[in-house]
C-alpha cells in the first residue's frame, strides 16, 4: 500500500500496457481506487519465461499514461450501460447502443493503441538480440544509457581490439552490435551508415 502526501491509503497497480514486444512491455504504475487515478512511474517490463519480472524504471510515458487513464473507465462505462439494456430491455434497452459503442471504443484502446510499428519491432528485436532487452535507448535514463554505451563499447573492445568502432562503421563492416554501439550513442549519422553496412552485406 502507498500513501500519497500522507493522506489515505492508496494501492498502486500496473495500467497502460503499450510497446508489448513478445515478453517485454512498457506500463505505468498508477495510485487507484478501482480505477487509476495517478501515475506513480513507467517501466519497461522484462517477463522470464520462470514468470519473474525485471522492471527497468523509466521516465512517464504519455501514451501509457494516456492510455491507463482511458481504458478501465471506459470498460465500466459500457458494463454500466450495458447491465440494464440486459436485465430491464423495455425500460433500458435503448442504452446497449451506447454500451456496445464503448465496448468498441474499449477493445481498440486495450487490443490495438500502443501497439509497436513494424519498423519499430525489427528495431527493438535487434536490440534484444545484441543487448538482452530491446529497450531503446530514449526509454531509459541518461545513466542506464551511459552503461550501456560502455557495456557495448566494451564487448566490442573484446570482440575487436584493434579498430575503433566508429573506424569499423566508416570502413563499412556490417554488425548488429556496431547498430546497437551507434543506436546508445545516439548518432543519426553513424546510426544511417551502421544499418547501409548491414544492408549491403544482405545484398552481396
Amino acid at each position: 500500500m502507498q500513501t500519497i502526501d500522507g493522506h489515505g491509503w492508496f494501492s498502486t497497480d500496473d495500467f497502460g500496457l503499450i510497446d508489448r514486444l513478445e515478453t517485454e512491455s512498457v506500463v505505468t504504475s498508477f495510485y487507484k481506487v478501482v480505477i487509476p487515478i495517478w501515475p506513480e512511474h513507467s517501466a519497461y517490463v522484462i517477463r522470464a519465461s520462470d514468470g519473474s519480472e525485471r522492471r527497468i524504471p523509466i521516465r512517464l510515458q504519455p501514451r501509457s499514461v494516456i492510455l491507463g487513464y482511458l481504458r478501465v473507465p471506459t470498460w465500466l462505462g459500457a458494463l454500466i450501460l450495458a447491465l440494464p439494456s440486459i436485465m430491464l430491455p423495455h425500460q433500458w434497452g435503448a442504452l446497449i447502443v451506447p454500451a456496445l459503442l464503448l465496448a468498441i471504443l474499449a477493445s481498440v484502446l486495450t487490443f490495438f493503441a500502443g501497439r509497436l510499428t513494424a519498423a519499430e519491432q525489427l528495431r527493438r528485436q535487434l536490440l534484444r538480440r545484441v543487448v538482452g532487452f530491446g529497450a531503446p535507448p530514449e526509454l531509459l535514463t541518461e545513466g542506464m544509457r551511459l552503461e550501456m554505451c560502455s557495456n557495448l563499447e566494451l564487448m566490442w573492445n573484446t570482440r575487436s581490439p584493434n579498430i575503433r568502432w566508429i573506424d569499423a562503421i566508416e570502413q563499412g563492416e556490417p554488425s548488429e552490435l556496431l547498430i546497437a554501439l551507434a543506436e546508445y550513442h545516439q548518432d543519426p549519422e553513424l546510426l544511417e551508415l551502421a544499418h547501409a553496412n548491414s544492408d549491403n552485406k544482405l545484398w552481396n
